[in-house]
Protein backbone atom coordinates (compact mmCIF):
# COMPACT_ATOMS: atom_id res chain seq x y z
CA UNK A 1 0.00 0.00 0.00
CA UNK A 2 1.65 3.62 -0.27
CA UNK A 3 1.70 6.21 1.61
CA UNK A 4 2.14 9.52 0.09
CA UNK A 5 2.80 12.98 2.08
CA UNK A 6 1.98 16.06 0.40
CA UNK A 7 3.67 19.35 1.97
CA UNK A 8 5.51 22.64 2.36
CA UNK A 9 8.92 23.28 3.37
CA UNK A 10 7.72 26.04 5.77
CA UNK A 11 5.07 23.87 7.19
CA UNK A 12 6.25 22.62 10.75
CA UNK A 13 3.26 20.10 11.35
CA UNK A 14 4.16 18.48 7.58
CA UNK A 15 7.66 18.03 9.42
CA UNK A 16 5.52 16.45 12.83
CA UNK A 17 4.06 14.42 10.28
CA UNK A 18 7.33 13.23 8.33
CA UNK A 19 9.12 12.45 11.57
CA UNK A 20 6.10 10.21 12.38
CA UNK A 21 6.57 8.48 9.63
CA UNK A 22 10.24 8.10 9.77
CA UNK A 23 10.32 6.56 13.46
CA UNK A 24 7.67 4.25 12.10
CA UNK A 25 9.73 2.84 9.56
CA UNK A 26 6.95 3.66 6.80
CA UNK A 27 7.88 3.98 3.45
CA UNK A 28 6.65 7.08 1.72
CA UNK A 29 6.57 9.10 -1.12
CA UNK A 30 6.58 12.84 -0.36
CA UNK A 31 5.46 15.40 -2.58
CA UNK A 32 6.90 19.31 -2.28
CA UNK A 33 4.30 22.03 -3.04
CA UNK A 34 4.89 25.94 -2.38
CA UNK A 35 3.29 28.06 -0.15
CA UNK A 36 3.00 31.71 -1.65
CA UNK A 37 2.60 33.94 1.51
CA UNK A 38 2.12 37.23 -0.20
CA UNK A 39 -0.80 35.60 -2.38
CA UNK A 40 -1.79 33.24 0.95
CA UNK A 41 -2.05 30.66 -1.61
CA UNK A 42 -0.22 27.32 -2.81
CA UNK A 43 1.82 28.16 -6.10
CA UNK A 44 0.70 26.39 -9.05
CA UNK A 45 2.78 23.35 -9.86
CA UNK A 46 2.43 20.02 -11.16
CA UNK A 47 2.44 18.56 -7.04
CA UNK A 48 -0.33 21.13 -6.59
CA UNK A 49 -2.27 20.57 -8.89
CA UNK A 50 -2.46 16.32 -7.94
CA UNK A 51 -2.65 17.41 -4.54
CA UNK A 52 -5.88 18.83 -4.88
CA UNK A 53 -7.16 16.33 -7.50
CA UNK A 54 -6.83 14.10 -4.82
CA UNK A 55 -7.96 15.81 -1.98
CA UNK A 56 -11.32 16.42 -4.52
CA UNK A 57 -10.59 21.16 -5.04
CA UNK A 58 -8.43 23.07 -3.32
CA UNK A 59 -7.38 22.93 0.22
CA UNK A 60 -5.82 25.85 2.18
CA UNK A 61 -3.22 23.43 4.35
CA UNK A 62 -0.80 20.47 4.50
CA UNK A 63 0.39 18.12 5.29
CA UNK A 64 -2.24 16.26 3.10
CA UNK A 65 -1.76 12.70 3.69
CA UNK A 66 -2.86 9.17 1.65
CA UNK A 67 -2.68 5.58 2.72
CA UNK A 68 -3.64 4.13 -0.29
CA UNK A 69 -7.10 5.48 -1.39
CA UNK A 70 -7.66 6.92 2.45
CA UNK A 71 -7.07 10.36 3.02
CA UNK A 72 -5.63 12.05 5.93
CA UNK A 73 -5.95 15.90 5.99
CA UNK A 74 -3.49 17.20 8.03
CA UNK A 75 -1.71 16.92 11.40
CA UNK A 76 -4.92 17.78 13.30
CA UNK A 77 -6.64 14.51 11.57
CA UNK A 78 -3.48 12.01 12.00
CA UNK A 79 -2.43 12.51 15.73
CA UNK A 80 -5.67 11.70 17.20
CA UNK A 81 -5.27 8.73 15.13
CA UNK A 82 -2.30 8.22 16.35
CA UNK A 83 -3.31 8.47 20.11
CA UNK A 84 -6.35 5.84 19.70
CA UNK A 85 -4.04 3.56 17.46
CA UNK A 86 -6.21 3.90 14.59
CA UNK A 87 -3.61 4.53 12.42
CA UNK A 88 -1.61 1.11 12.78
CA UNK A 89 -4.71 -0.74 11.36
CA UNK A 90 -3.84 1.61 8.10
CA UNK A 91 0.02 1.67 7.87
CA UNK A 92 1.08 -1.19 5.45
CA UNK A 93 2.37 -4.60 7.04
CA UNK A 94 5.61 -3.68 9.21
CA UNK A 95 5.56 -0.30 9.11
Amino acid sequence: MDVHIYYAKVCGLCTEAIDFLHKRGVTFTAFAVEYDAEADAFTDSENTREMYRRCGGPVDFVPQIFIGERHIGGWRKLEPMIKSGEIDELLPEGA
